[in-house]
């Protein structure tokens, strides 16, 4: 190769090498500035990102606030005796029995309303001051300020509330059930302060007419209760008549405490034993109201307000008070009695040490005036879901002994329980009985007989435990499905079914009626329970909601509990309305079972067991009660209870009543004539202002 030719190759390798460098130089020029508009993007998507986070949870503080503002309008419906007491455990568990402007129906004051309508005070809060101008950025009016700057989760929340608007006319309503709760929550981070503004509508829903007590006691007869008993929860004795009348006689391991401690597992797994932050339910605002008639206290270890620790029930004298009772309450003939009864000095408090008198309480006071002078009866007037019923039972061809409406000027109707029920009822021809296997009374007649035995219903066939319900019957409870409608009340298992759910269309439990056999003898029970294995499982168990009410002479049993008796453990079920936190429990949001009767409630000899349901027992003669007719053991009873007298007299024991759930208004409206919620606070026409 000659050398022109050589130089001319290497030229072009030079100029190549030289391209080369500047494509390089392009290249890295081109990737660092991608790399900067590349860490430019993340450094915007991570500021959108923290933006979008703290909007989020600037509304959830926001919500927060909303919350607090349903609470306080159910504190104003809950906490007594008078509208202007302290917001207190104690006051709480009495609720308000006057309505001082006679706005129906009674027990529902309406003081955050403005004068002349009502107070202007919103659980004792004055609302005298305007809502700030950055709550209502949209110039809403009429708002006034509950809250101010409350902390919560790393910022704020500001809430105010006004009178409810109706939607229909855009106008503010004088309605003390009714409120709008407007929130502001603030949060700041590092990409400046976000604030988020919501509004909700609320609505207090009156379920019940009269104040009650989970334990509920008092008839005509000397001694409310015979025999020992632990009870945990509020206690109330209505009627002890006679000089001298002892309501009760606590002995060793008996009294009353205000907690769960001892509570079996298979129980207190069934019921909130949290509070909705997820901390321990570590009291269950525990009342004694005695209006009348003595309380004996004969053991060392019988105490009336006892302690989790400590030796006794002052813990040693030294020990600090953990749970006492929220308060006592006694009328002007209720009395203290027996060795460890001696408290004419005074009863245990914060200040107080009277080593004779076993009564430990922090708060205490006469019986409240307008309470009941007697137990509620089936028959009684009530208030459910915002409707008023002159009876809540009245049976068939009766005349209700009630002519007021409870809710004057509202929605009222005749009866309630027995109008909607199926009816298991032999003595009024084919048309009462509504169980569908040949159509006619012969129908109950077996039914009913097999109940009475604890047995499962055979109709010629073999075993029937699931019961068909006529379509009329299906219909009478809402029913959308005449033919979907069934009935088990055998082989250990009470269920209802309408429609695919155990509960009724309108969420409130099922209604049976069972009218006792005419020819049933005096000691035989109407409804005995059945296990589902005597064996392996000696326990009965129920799914959804139902009420069972046995129509019953005095004196006659209408239950007998031989086994245990729970609510299914599921939870979070579908028919399930109350939210996340109470459908996160089997009882009572789940799964309910209410006993009604004018009879007896019979907890049959036999060992221990372990029993969650609500009771009720009464009569016009005073005489229905929850007893025992032998041995029990250890056994637990949880839930609510009220009869004329408890008699655990040869029980082998010392029976346990837990009070379930710790928020009585977790309870149906419609659970007995008395009522299982005093009120429940619902919301709706949730907005986002901001």
């Amino acid at each position: 190769m000659n050398a022109m030719a050589r130089r001319s190759i290497c030229g072009g390798l030079r100029d190549e090498r030289g391209s080369a460098l500047v494509a390089g130089l392009m290249l890295v020029f081109l990737m660092t500035m991608l790399g900067l508009a590349l860490f430019g993007v993340a450094r915007l998507d991570a500021r959108l990102r923290l933006n979008s986070q703290t909007g989020v949870q600037a509304l959830e503080i926001a919500e927060a606030g909303l919350e607090r503002g349903l609470h306080l309008f159910y504190l104003e419906f809950t906490c007594g005796p008078t509208m202007t007491s302290p917001i207190t455990a104690a006051n709480c568990a009495n609720p308000p029995t006057t309505d001082p402007l006679n706005v129906p129906p009674t027990y529902v004051p309406p003081s955050y309303l403005a004068p002349p309508n009502g107070n202007n005070q919103l659980a004792r809060i004055p609302l005298n001051v305007g809502c700030p101008a950055a709550v209502v950025p949209d110039g809403a009016v009429g708002f006034k300020l509950l809250k101010q700057n409350q902390a919560f989760a790393g910022g704020t929340y500001t809430l105010c509330i006004r009178r409810w608007i109706d939607p229909a006319t855009g106008n503010p309503v004088d309605n003390p059930h009714k409120a709008q709760f407007r929130s502001l929550g603030v949060l700041t981070s590092i990409t400046g302060t976000i604030a988020r503004i919501v509004q909700i509508d609320t609505t207090a829903t009156v379920t019940a007419n009269k104040p009650h007590a989970p334990f509920a006691i008092g008839g005509p007869a000397a001694g409310a209760i015979r025999g020992n008993a632990l009870i945990a929860g509020s206690l109330q004795f209505v009627k002890c008549p006679g000089a001298g009348c002892v309501v009760a006689t606590f002995g060793g391991g008996g009294g009353i405490q205000n907690n769960y401690s001892g509570l079996h597992a298979i129980l207190h797994d069934r019921i909130p034993w949290r509070y909705a932050d997820g901390t321990t339910v570590n009291t269950l605002n525990a009342v004694l109201k005695v209006k009348e008639g003595q309380i004996q206290i004969t053991s060392n270890s019988a105490c009336v307000g006892a302690q989790e620790s400590g030796s006794g029930c002052g813990g040693g004298g030294n020990t600090p008070f953990q749970d006492t009772m929220s308060g006592i309450y006694m009328g002007a003939s209720g009395t203290w009695g027996g060795s460890k009864g001696n408290c004419s000095a005074g009863l245990n408090g914060a200040t107080t040490t009277n080593r004779n008198c076993n009564v430990w309480t922090s708060a205490q006071g006469p019986y409240p005036a307008g309470e009941p002078v007697s137990i509620p009866l089936l028959s009684d007037s009530t208030i459910i879901d915002d409707k008023g019923y002159r009876c809540f039972f009245n049976p068939p061809g009766a005349a209700c002994p009630n002519a007021a409406d409870p809710l004057p000027g509202g929605t009222n109707f005749p009866e309630y329980f027995y109008t909607g029920a199926w009816r298991i009822d032999s003595s009024r021809g084919d048309a009462g009985c509504d169980i569908n296997v040949t159509g006619t009374a012969a129908d109950c007649t077996t039914v009913l007989n097999a109940l009475q035995a604890g047995a499962t219903p055979d109709f010629g066939a073999g075993p029937a435990p699931v019961l068909p319900i006529k379509p009329t019957a299906c219909t009478r409870q809402g029913a959308t499905d005449s033919s979907s409608c069934t009935l088990t009340l055998a082989a250990g298992h009470i269920i209802g079914m309408i429609d695919g759910q155990p509960i009724r269309p309108d969420l409130e439990p099922i209604n049976v009626y069972l009218k006792r056999l005419a020819a049933a003898p005096a000691g035989t029970p109407t409804f005995k329970t059945s296990p589902v294995d005597p064996v392996l499982d000696n326990r009965m168990y129920y799914q959804g909601k139902i009420m069972i009410l046995a129509d019953n002479p005095a004196g006659t049993p209408g239950f007998e509990i031989d086994q245990g008796l729970l609510p299914e453990s599921t939870t979070n079920q579908p028919w399930c309305s109350l939210g996340t936190y109470l459908c996160g429990y089997a009882y009572p949001a789940n799964h309910f079972l209410g006993l009604l009767t004018t009879g007896n409630i019979l907890l049959g000899a036999g060992g221990s067991r372990d029993i969650l349901a609500q009771f009720f027992a009464a009569n016009p003669a005073g005489t229905a009660k929850f007893y025992v007719n032998g041995g029990i053991g250890n056994t637990q009873v949880a839930g609510t209870l009220t009869a004329q007298q408890f008699d655990f007299t040869g029980a082998g024991g010392v029976p346990s009543l837990f009070q379930a759930p710790w928020n009585l208004s977790a309870l149906p409206g419609a659970a007995g004539p008395a009522a299982g919620a005093f009120v429940s606070i619902g919301s709706d026409n949730w907005k986002q202002i901001q």
